[in-house]
């Protein structure tokens, strides 16, 4: 179980609303030696809500006794009291408060998270946001960010706009055609974000693409009529339209394949939705299918032995490329998606790995100090939050500490 799936089932244990079977299954596995990180995270952010000073770094006996009484006064949903019903609401409420309690009392008397230094300046480390630039065809660039909505160019036969809620939609005109015989006179726009950015694009055939941090993706700004092909650089999550063809192509699809193209591998897509991450600086390539089929294509100088390691996934199933090893495991999607969806979500990461995602959100330098050699983290926390609060959730661990100092992170 993940953070995020134990921290939903906990919050509603607390809030009494978890059935006797999901209670016990919490109890259960509080009593898992395992499971420690994750329970003490989740009594920190219980603690968040409880009376606090500046920094949440005391709370007082008074606010916990609140917190506690509120448990033990939670009301039984508005129904016919039996007895089993009565027995299973004491239950609820007996295990919460004696879970929260059991919690908070070794969180305070066992942890004791190395201090947090911050920065006495007065520079800022902003989350980041919906920001980008749109390199067109002609090679010019428009800030996504600085644009207003609506209409903000035309190629080919499609108007490009912005949208109210910051989305870049091309929009077919009346008169234009969204797939062509010809690809010689195809002109390509490129979305790049910057560290500290992210954007949404809905492409020419309607395919919506979420760009992560640090991330591009080149596209025509019209495909052609055998397949549509997208380049990638980063991470992205993709929701591909399924287009029927009038015929069947070279490659034997009935239906006009999605082909995105990254550094290390190649994905073949008809519809599905699906999250790709090609970083440059990490090991791997994880792709992660949530619906519909893909198949997985390293590309490599040998086409044959590419193709002999190709693999199809199915939903729910992640795959990781490193190097000629392509290996398939069951993915945590929302693991692999929280980043869309405004959190960060690690399970048992390297300390490298986290760094890298929280340097990418929050464009800063991260410097190194000691052996970080084991480390790893669970965690979930939004994005939005100030950089502090995400630090100091990963310093409840007690095995590193942080300090951030002109514009910089020092992991010790």
């Amino acid at each position: 179980m993940n953070y995020r799936e134990l921290s939903l089932l906990f919050n509603k244990l607390v809030n009494n609303e978890c059935t006797d079977e999901e209670a016990d299954l919490i109890m259960n596995l509080f009593s898992d030696r395992s499971y420690d990180d994750l329970f003490r995270q989740l009594a920190e952010e219980q603690l968040k809500q409880s009376p606090s000073d500046e920094d949440r770094q005391d709370v007082s006996k008074s606010a916990l006794d609140l917190q506690l009484r509120a448990i033990l006064k939670a009301n039984v949903k508005k129904k016919a009291v039996t007895e089993k019903t009565w027995k299973i609401s004491i239950l609820y409420v007996a295990a919460a408060s004696l879970l929260f309690l059991v919690i908070v009392t070794y969180f305070y008397h066992n942890i004791k998270p190395k201090a947090f230094v911050a920065d006495a300046g007065k520079q800022q480390i902003s989350a980041g946001g919906n920001k980008a630039i749109l390199t067109l065809g002609n090679g010019t660039k428009i800030n996504l960010e600085a644009v207003v909505v609506g209409a903000i160019a035309a190629q080919s036969n499609f108007t490009i706009k912005k949208t109210s809620n910051g989305v870049l939609v091309y929009q077919a005109n009346a008169t234009s055609k969204v797939n062509s015989r010809e690809t010689d006179e195809h002109t390509y726009n490129t979305i790049s974000t910057p560290e500290g950015g992210q954007y949404q694009v809905v492409l020419p055939d309607g395919s919506k693409v979420w760009l992560n941090a640090a991330s591009s993706i080149k596209f025509p700004t019209q495909f052609s009529r055998l397949e549509r092909v997208v380049e990638l650089s980063g991470e992205a999550y993709f929701e591909v339209v399924k287009i029927s063809s009038p015929q069947t192509n070279k490659r034997g699809f009935k239906s006009q394949p999605f082909i995105v193209l990254s550094r290390r591998q190649k994905i073949e897509v008809l519809g599905t939705k699906f999250n790709v991450n090609d970083y440059a600086e990490e090991n791997c390539v994880k792709t992660t299918l949530l619906k519909g089929s893909v198949k997985v294509i390293p590309i490599s100088g040998d086409n044959q032995k590419a193709s002999a390691i190709s693999q199809i996934l199915r939903p729910g199933e992640q795959s990781k490329l490193n190097g000629d090893n392509l290996n398939i495991s069951e993915a945590d999607t929302a693991a692999a998606t929280a980043w869309k969806d405004g959190f960060f979500q690690f399970d048992n990461e390297d300390v490298y790995v986290v760094m890298r995602k929280i340097a990418r959100w929050y464009n800063v330098e991260v410097e190194y100090h000691g052996d970080m050699r084991g480390k790893v983290f669970s965690g979930v926390i939004s994005k939005y939050d100030d950089i502090r609060d995400v630090l100091k959730m990963l310093q409840l661990t007690g095995s590193v500490s942080f300090a951030i100092k002109d514009h910089k992170i020092i992991v010790s």
